[in-house]
C-alpha cells in the first residue's frame, strides 16, 4: 500500500465515523423529539363507546389539593396510554446511542485534526530555515 492510499484509506475511515456518530445523535434527537411530544402534547383516546381527551402528562390540572397523580386527575384510561415507564424505557434506549455517536464523531473529527496539523507540521519543516 502506498502512502497516498493509506492517507485516503484513513480519512474516508474518519469521515466514516463522523457520518456514523451525525446519524446516531439524528436517532437520539429523533427519539427525545418523540419523548418530548409524549409528554407535552395533549391527546385523545378512542374507545368503543366514547372518546375521551387528555391533557399531556407534564400540563394537566391538579385541582385544589395540588397534591393529586396524573391518574388521579386524568384517569386510569389516560395514565395507561401514555404510561411513564414507557417514557422511561426509550430514555434508557436513548443514551447509549446518544454516547457511541459522540464518541464516533469525536474521535473521527480528532483524527481528521492530528492528520492536518501533521501536514502543516510537515510543510512548515520543509520550508528553508531563516
Amino acid at each position: 500500500m502506498t502512502a497516498d492510499a493509506y492517507e485516503t484509506a484513513f480519512r474516508e475511515r474518519a469521515e466514516r465515523k463522523r457520518t456514523l456518530g451525525v446519524f446516531l445523535f439524528i436517532a437520539t434527537g429523533g427519539i427525545w423529539l418523540w419523548l418530548a411530544y409524549q409528554l407535552f402534547a395533549p391527546f385523545s383516546l378512542s374507545g368503543s363507546s366514547s372518546s375521551r381527551t387528555c391533557a399531556s402528562r407534564v400540563f394537566y390540572d391538579e385541582g385544589d389539593s395540588g397534591k393529586r397523580s396524573y391518574a388521579d386527575a386524568e384517569g386510569d384510561r389516560c395514565a395507561a396510554a401514555r404510561d411513564s415507564a414507557d417514557l422511561l424505557g426509550m430514555l434508557v434506549v436513548s443514551l447509549p446511542l446518544a454516547a457511541v455517536g459522540l464518541f464516533q464523531y469525536t474521535s473521527g473529527t480528532i483524527s481528521l485534526a492530528m492528520r492536518r496539523h501533521t501536514e502543516e507540521l510537515a510543510v512548515l519543516r520543509a520550508l528553508p530555515k531563516r
